[in-house]
């Protein structure tokens, strides 16, 4: 369903879907601001109302799943892509230092990709820095790749599209 600027958000609804199937039960919130407020009022003391509205500025992980075994930091991404990776682990550094997640310090913090295209070089290196990969072929698959991934692309040759001089 498209959203308020009338696209599809594909990897809201992967993480959704992936969710929902992989970890029934457990609770997932999405795009979860991290760290202390990174914007800065120098000289002047903010009331905890403001400090939360200067909180939209920080960055966010696409999903989080406290279990009681584990606290999950999801970066979702409909194709397989590195910069994945780098974005989840440094989610997971700004992790350490969110207030709203003090109370689950003990647990295990584990960075996580979820892709629903997979790709070999990708998850050897997300594996190999210590990203857990997910991988998870949505049903309606098909809908991006023809809608997003391939829209422009035809499949006969661009020489057989032009005319003769």
């Amino acid at each position: 369903m498209p959203g308020p600027t009338g696209r599809r958000p594909w990897s809201t609804q992967l993480l959704r879907d992936w969710a929902w199937k992989r970890y029934p039960g457990e609770v997932l919130s999405e795009q979860v601001r991290l760290g202390p407020t990174s914007s800065q009022l120098s000289g002047v003391e903010v009331s905890p109302a403001l400090e939360a509205m200067l909180r939209v500025n920080n960055w966010y992980a696409d999903g989080l799943i406290i279990r009681s075994t584990e606290v999950l930091l999801i970066e979702s991404k409909m194709r397989a892509n590195p910069s994945a990776v780098g974005q989840v682990l440094f989610y997971l550094r700004l992790g350490f230092s969110t207030p709203a997640l003090q109370a689950a310090m003990s647990i295990p913090f584990v960075p996580v990709v979820l892709f629903a295209e997979d790709d070999a070089a990708v998850r050897v290196f997300a594996q190999t820095l210590g990203c857990r990969v997910e991988i998870y072929t949505p049903s309606w698959i098909a809908d991006y790749l023809t809608q997003v991934q391939f829209r422009n692309r035809s499949t006969a040759p661009s020489s057989a599209t032009e005319s003769p001089s």
